[in-house]
């Protein structure tokens, strides 16, 4: 299979345009079934010298994992399509940093980075509701200047480290999409926050295209 088709099964899954085996939200039709250990054990040998059609695999065989893991967070008001979306990004960077030598399977691996990708942007969801500016005011200080919170929080390096790590993730995403037809690619770009702008829902993305959310879902 080649790398192109593999690629658009994924976006297929994530609720943009296509059909197959892959499109659970759209069809309802099921996910490939996992890998046997042995057959998994090969995969990752076989990436590991090299092969971008066996990092496809890895991710396109592990897709059900993705679906269980977001279908725990169904309580959070978060639409369970976004919530695989984000959990794909998770699973995309779980098979790229694995490493088996350290002596621990790529199910367990995968599934700690699946849930921290949901959880990193619930939590990011869940400020951005909050509203709270950083040129709030809080409280005013001995010599009457205005104290924002801007004032106390600060930069974490972290933080920073964070930043710089997600850029290049988005930039190796942008890569693998820039292969795909224009439209697809548009979609998948608006979606991921790779256009330089916020990441949007499927319905957004659908009023902006001016094209009907159940094309998309």
């Amino acid at each position: 299979m080649k790398i192109i088709d593999i690629l658009r099964k994924i976006l297929a899954f994530l609720g943009f345009g296509g059909k197959g085996e892959l499109c659970y939200i759209s069809t309802g039709e099921s996910l490939p079934s996992p890998m046997s250990p042995e057959e998994e054990a090969e995969t990752v040998a076989e990436y590991a010298r090299g092969s971008e059609e066996a990092r496809l695999k890895l991710i396109e065989r592990n897709l059900r994992l993705v679906v269980y893991i977001a279908k725990r967070f169904d309580n959070t008001g978060v639409d369970t399509d976004d919530l695989v979306s984000i959990g794909t990004i998770g699973l995309i960077k779980a098979v790229g940093s694995f490493k088996p030598d350290k002596n621990i399977k790529l199910a367990t691996y995968a599934s700690r980075c699946i849930e921290n990708e949901i959880l990193m942007h619930l939590r990011k969801t869940a400020r951005t509701r909050s509203e709270v500016s950083l040129d709030e005011p809080l409280n005013v200080d001995f010599e009457g200047n205005v104290l924002l919170l801007s004032d106390i929080l600060g930069t974490e390096p972290d933080g920073i480290y964070r930043d710089v790590e997600q850029s290049a993730e988005r930039e190796m995403l942008k890569e693998s999409f820039a292969r795909l037809p224009e439209r697809e690619r548009k979609i998948a770009e608006m979606r991921f926050g790779l256009d330089g702008r916020e990441e949007m829902t499927q319905k957004e993305i659908a009023e902006m295209m001016g094209i009907s959310q159940s094309y998309i879902s």
